[in-house]
């Protein structure tokens, strides 16, 4: 099935790409079918336009229950499965979501008293169903990887997404003779958009894996399931290189995204696998989400620094470069967001225009058109291959009890690994404030998001009075 705007998710092409679909690891026999999950989920009553959130894991039943809700005209979230319950709370309140499905969700933690059964996991409905629905059938709600605080989400129409898979697919010669190795997290658009509806578009079949990520097992299910397609972070190809065996000469396509790359590992790439194909890609959630591809195996060394060119139908350009030659990108496309829903004030202006999104990217392009990826411009930071909001670290310690202030610092460990320490002031540095602290963040945080270290001071008097 090649690439094309106008493929639709329609019940028989969903069923037929989820019959093809498989897992990693021991099969309980054969799975709820497409209609049965379509039964269940209308079975909550909920009209369309209505947000359901999925925290749920890597799974052929995640993938099922994300593609009926879009069926169904039901607007998915895709939130980590380990998203502590009082987050969720937020979240959900925050983007309107009408019901929670989980693996098993507790309801008092949502003020019900019910759990609804959906194959594979259960729902929780939060309320509002006598309100009309937020959202519009056919669209979705994105996480937005930690760049834009802890409460934000990108709104899409499925349609664009689709576009934008298709595109991606072509790029990186990606065809219905493929094997898709979905490892990376389904609640990004990294694995959602172009692995997922990128094989739903070229036909490929996926095999469904997941998080955590560990070499041994990675090239053992590539070379279990046959996988000719494999999209990996750049934190995960920093520890194949560092390992044994290097990188693994199959599957016959690698693409990295996620963050920058370093030439020196493209180069051990490219080596470790002759007459592999290695894509370089770059993207954002809100740009629905890939943006550029470079093939780095049939590019000259120098270029390996960069992401390569924008995909057909994407136009970039600097908006005010400095004297370096290196600015904001800007991105025009028409798989961009409908509108970001965020708390964050920096964050609103990321829809510069209809079809345009700053991207708070650093940026040089070259006289070719290649793109050269230079830094964030905003407060993140990556730890364990994890976007990082700091500021959204920050909102979270200050939102405890007794903190006046709070500030990050993000130090390096001795194999070059970021992490946060923390300087909070509070009002009663006590000998158990600390621990305090530590518990209400742990509550609240994702793992990679929690500072190793808070250091307490006392708020100074003459301060607070300034």
């Amino acid at each position: 099935m090649p690439p094309t705007h106008d493929l639709l998710l329609e019940h028989r092409r969903v069923a037929e790409f989820l019959d093809r679909a498989s897992e990693v690891g021991p099969q309980a026999g054969p799975g709820p079918s497409l209609d049965d999950t379509l039964a269940a989920l209308s079975a909550l009553g909920l009209p369309p336009g209505s947000a359901v959130m999925l925290a749920l894991s890597n799974s052929v039943h995640m993938l099922r229950l994300y593609l009926s809700a879009l069926l169904l005209g039901l607007v998915p979230l895709a939130v980590a499965p380990a998203t502590p319950s009082a987050r969720a709370r937020m979240l959900a309140e925050r983007l309107d979501v009408r019901a929670v499905i989980a693996a098993r969700p507790d309801p008092q933690r949502y003020g019900v008293s019910r759990v609804h059964p959906v194959p594979g996991a259960g729902a929780v409905l939060l309320g509002g169903a006598g309100e009309p629905a937020p959202y519009g059938a056919r669209q979705v709600l994105m996480s937005t990887s930690g760049t834009s605080g802890a409460f934000s989400a990108c709104l899409h129409h499925v349609s664009s997404l689709l576009r934008n898979a298709g595109r991606h697919a072509h790029a990186v010669g990606m065809s219905e003779n493929d094997t898709v190795l979905v490892s990376l997290p389904l609640y990004y658009s990294y694995a959602m958009v172009a692995q997922v509806l990128a094989a739903f578009t070229s036909g490929a079949r996926v095999v469904v894996s997941g998080p955590p990520f560990a070499p041994a097992g990675y090239l053992k299910q590539i070379a279990e399931h046959g996988v000719t397609h494999s999209s990996v972070t750049p934190a995960i190809v920093r520890r194949l290189l560092d390992g044994p065996s290097g990188a693994p000469s199959a599957p016959r396509v690698l693409t990295v995204g996620g963050d920058r790359t370093p030439p020196k590992h493209v180069a051990r790439l490219l080596a470790d696998r002759p007459g592999g194909e290695l894509y370089l890609t770059y993207g954002l959630t809100e740009a629905g989400p890939r943006v550029s591809t470079l093939a780095a195996h049939a590019e000259p060394a120098d270029r390996h620094a960069s992401v390569g060119l924008p995909l057909p139908g994407v136009r970039a350009w600097l908006r005010e470069p400095p004297d370096d030659d290196a600015g904001e990108l800007m991105v025009a496309t028409d798989t961009a967001l409908v509108r970001k829903i965020t708390d964050s004030p920096s964050a609103r202006r990321t829809l510069a225009a209809p079809g345009v999104v700053a991207t708070g990217d650093a940026f040089h392009i070259d006289d070719d058109g290649y793109l050269y990826y230079r830094g964030r411009l905003s407060d993140f930071v990556m730890i364990r291959g994890e976007k990082v909001s700091l500021s959204a670290v920050r909102q979270a310690a200050q939102a405890v009890p007794g903190v006046e202030r709070c500030t990050t610092t993000v130090r390096v460990d001795d194999d070059g690994s970021p992490f946060v320490d923390m300087e909070v002031a509070v009002t009663d540095p006590g000998p158990e404030a600390a621990q305090r602290i530590r518990r209400a963040l742990n509550s609240f945080l994702l793992p990679g998001e929690r500072p190793r270290t808070i250091t307490l001071t006392a708020v100074d008097p003459q301060a607070f009075h300034k």
